[in-house]
This record gives C-alpha cells, sequence and structure tokens, in this order.
C-alpha cells in the first residue's frame, strides 16, 4: 500500500470524506500564511465555524472564520491545531490559513512545524522546482492535515497524482483524485433523472425521524423534492446532497436563503415586532410579508433597507459591522444582517445549486412532476452576491407570522432573500442547461 493511500485510510478512519492535495509555494508558510484562492471558493469546501469581523487593513474589510483542524500522522496520530482559521479579504478577494501551528502540541510532534517555516534566502533559490504538498481530509466540520516533505515518497506519490489526468481541480487551488468515485454532478443528475421517470410524486415531506408524510399545503414542491434524496427540513445551513443544494423551480422567484437577523430590535420580542410593523394584524393571526428593496420605503411597513457600509462603484466592503440594515423613518434598526452573517450563509448555502424544474398538479394533496430541465449553477462569487443585494436583485421577502393557538402566540420566522428567475445567472459564474430526457 502506497504512502498517500496509508494516509487517505487514517483520514477517513477518523471521518473526512473528500482529501483535496494542494501544492505548496515557498510563501505558504507559517508567517505568511498559506494561499488558499484569488476568490472565496474554497470557504466553500473547508468547513469552518461562524464567520466574524476582523476589522480593516491596508487589504480592506477582514473577516475569519475559526476551524476545527487536526494535524495527523502516517501512523493515524492527530494534534489539534486550535488556533487555525481561514482568514477572508473581500477587497480582493482573497482567502488564506492562518493559525496553523499556533497552540500545537511539542511533545507530540506531529504538526510539521520544520516543514512550515520561512525559508532562508538560500533555501528559497534551492526550492524553485520542487514543492511541498498539504493533504487534508474534510468532513462536514472537521479538516485533517498533513504535510509532505519536499522530497520523499509520499512527495513523489503526490507530485503524481496532481499531475495524473484523473485529478480534478476543485476552488482554482485543490486537486481532489476522483479515479475511483463519481463526480457528485453526476450522481446528482442520475438521481434526477429517476425522480424525473417516476411521473409525478404526491405532496409529502421527512418529519424529524425520517418518516414520510403527506403534506397537502399547496408549497410542498421544495419538501417533496428533499423527500426524495431523503432530506429533512431542519434549517441546516449545509448543502442539501454532497456538494449541491437543491433549488425546485416553477420559473418564479426562488428563495436563497433564510437567515435569522442578528442584530435589531426584531430579536427582542415578535409579537411586539408584529404589532408595530406588521403587514396584517387580526385578533388571531399577525404577518409580516412583504417584499423590501434596498433604498425603497415600504409603503406598507413603513420601513427601509440600507446597505450599510459598502461602495457599490468598487463592490467593496467599507465597514466590516454593516450590512443589510432595515431601519424605520427614525432611523432605528428594526432588523439587520451583518456582512459577516451575509457572508456565512453565501459559503455555506451557494457553493453549487441545482434548480430543477417543476410542474404542479393541483390536486388533494397536490403532484409534483420534476423534470426534464435542470439548471446546474456553478462559481458564484462574493462580489456577485453583494452587488445582487445592493442592487435588490436578491431581495428581503419574508414570511413571519404569529398565530393564536389554544391561547397562546406560536411563532413562525422566516426572512428570505429571493430572487426572480429571469435574473439567476446574476449570480453564477457558470450556468449549465441540463435536459433530463437526453441523460443515458
Amino acid at each position: 500500500m502506497s504512502e498517500y493511500q496509508m494516509l487517505v485510510d487514517k483520514m477517513m478512519i477518523q471521518g473526512a470524506k473528500r482529501i483535496f492535495i494542494k501544492p505548496l509555494a515557498n510563501n505558504d508558510n507559517s508567517k505568511q500564511q498559506i494561499y488558499l484562492g484569488s476568490d472565496f471558493e474554497v470557504a466553500r469546501v473547508i468547513p469552518s465555524g461562524n464567520v466574524s469581523s476582523a476589522g480593516m487593513s491596508k487589504k480592506g474589510a477582514i473577516f475569519k472564520a475559526p476551524l476545527d483542524f487536526y494535524w495527523i500522522s502516517l501512523d493515524g496520530a492527530t494534534d489539534l491545531a486550535p488556533n487555525a482559521q481561514i482568514i477572508l479579504y473581500p477587497k480582493y478577494p482573497e482567502t488564506r490559513l492562518s493559525g496553523f501551528l499556533s497552540g500545537c502540541s511539542r511533545k507530540k510532534a506531529i504538526a510539521p512545524s520544520h516543514l512550515m517555516k520561512p525559508p532562508t534566502a538560500e533555501e528559497r533559490s534551492a526550492r524553485l522546482n520542487t514543492k511541498r504538498y498539504l493533504v487534508l481530509g474534510v468532513d462536514e466540520k472537521t479538516v485533517w492535515a498533513h504535510c509532505s516533505a519536499w522530497d520523499g515518497t509520499l512527495h513523489d506519490q503526490l507530485k503524481a497524482i496532481v499531475e495524473s489526468d484523473e485529478t480534478q481541480l476543485v476552488a482554482s487551488v485543490f486537486y481532489q483524485y476522483s479515479a475511483t468515485r463519481e463526480p457528485s454532478e453526476e450522481k446528482l443528475l442520475r438521481k434526477l433523472k429517476e425522480i424525473y421517470q417516476q411521473g409525478p410524486i404526491e405532496s409529502c415531506r421527512l418529519n424529524s425521524e425520517g418518516e414520510l408524510m403527506t403534506y397537502k399545503a399547496q408549497n410542498g414542491a421544495g419538501y417533496t423534492l428533499e423527500a426524495q434524496f431523503g432530506i429533512t427540513p431542519n434549517g441546516s445551513s449545509a448543502p442539501d446532497f454532497m456538494d449541491w443544494e437543491l433549488k425546485s423551480h416553477s420559473s418564479g422567484a426562488v428563495t436563497l436563503m433564510t437567515p435569522e437577523p442578528n442584530v435589531g430590535t426584531y430579536l427582542d420580542d415578535l409579537e411586539v415586532f408584529l404589532r408595530t410593523y406588521g403587514t396584517r394584524i387580526e385578533q388571531e393571526r399577525m404577518d409580516f410579508a412583504s417584499r423590501h428593496n434596498v433604498g425603497e420605503k415600504n409603503k406598507t411597513t413603513a420601513l427601509t433597507m440600507h446597505f450599510e457600509g459598502y461602495d457599490p462603484d468598487k463592490r467593496e466592503i467599507l465597514e466590516p459591522s454593516g450590512g443589510l440594515m432595515l431601519r424605520d423613518e427614525d432611523g432605528v434598526l428594526v432588523a439587520g444582517w451583518k456582512f459577516e452573517k451575509l457572508i456565512l450563509h453565501w459559503k455555506k448555502k451557494h457553493a453549487n445549486t441545482c434548480f430543477v424544474s417543476y410542474t404542479a398538479i393541483r390536486e388533494t394533496p397536490p403532484k409534483y412532476q420534476y423534470g426534464p430541465k435542470v439548471v446546474l449553477g456553478k462559481g458564484t462569487d462574493l462580489k456577485l452576491f453583494l452587488n445582487a443585494l445592493y442592487l435588490s436583485t436578491v431581495y428581503y421577502d419574508p414570511g413571519i407570522n404569529m398565530k393564536l393557538v389554544k391561547g397562546k402566540w406560536k411563532p413562525k420566522k422566516r426572512n428570505q432573500f429571493r430572487i426572480s428567475w429571469r435574473n439567476i445567472d446574476n449570480l453564477y459564474v457558470e450556468l449549465k442547461n441540463v435536459d433530463l430526457e437526453a441523460l443515458e
């Protein structure tokens, strides 16, 4: 068994589901950090904690996200790097890995401190034609890492894999060997064709126990599609199927994400919020449901959405504490989504998105025919997303209510951000149209 396969096996025993390889340059070291690409795409494939603002620098606004990061040896021993994090620079944009040696155990000697030191001028010159290789194993929450030397058996094996025709480039900087694994796109499309060939499917959803239930309401297209993939509607921000987010659509508006505000009086008391700004207030029900565009006062709620701390001409974040802020006529912050919240949901929800067309058959319960048209959205960029929010191409369209049930107010929170289907190309670098009927 090769040293590379031994390492992969040890990572998978720990729980890794995907393996990435990154060739390291001389300036990928503990002082200058490890460069992870000229965009934020890598932040989608490396699992991280909550994004938070780290202020401003010469590189503009800075955001960071902690990692659950372990170094792993060839024999399977691990050592936690408690201060590992990814650093996001939206201005460029640019992503770096930082803190990956800080706090590691010297006694265990698993972290590759000797391989991550800044090189001397002599070493830099001598190593121009050779590289170290960083191997990362990831699951939904954790990263396991191992670094090769500039030469040796593992180095040679990793070099051969990176140069192989069977290796795919992921997020512009990582190589993923896929000779024995079916690409997620092919697996997704094969499953969707099976669903299409089933014909109309009765509206349903999975409960929290994973049991299939009939769903009689007329908004069950998304639930029914998710149920075919074994997905429970639990509000998770993780992609639905492998590295793909699933969205059903019928040429109308598409809901992209439903993040709760992280600032504003909304957080204090929902009943007071609805009684003050509600679009419908009745004896047994209160609603807040009206589209809000940036810079336009909503006639029903008298609230205005502002995009604060953003330069639309340069498409840059000027103030990290800013974001989408919903304010009343006196300037009081009613509800807000700071940039760190928007970036967190952007990176978790839209790595790859599969939009599945459907036709609804209005029966009781309804039925849904999915396909044959499918659109795959790839390569969305943070700057595209922020600009779409500023222009209200992606707009706030809440569906919040409270109902009086047995003498108690029962809340339903759904802070939706949506986009019209005709504008979906504003979010992605690449859109791929697929006809399920034509797939072999």
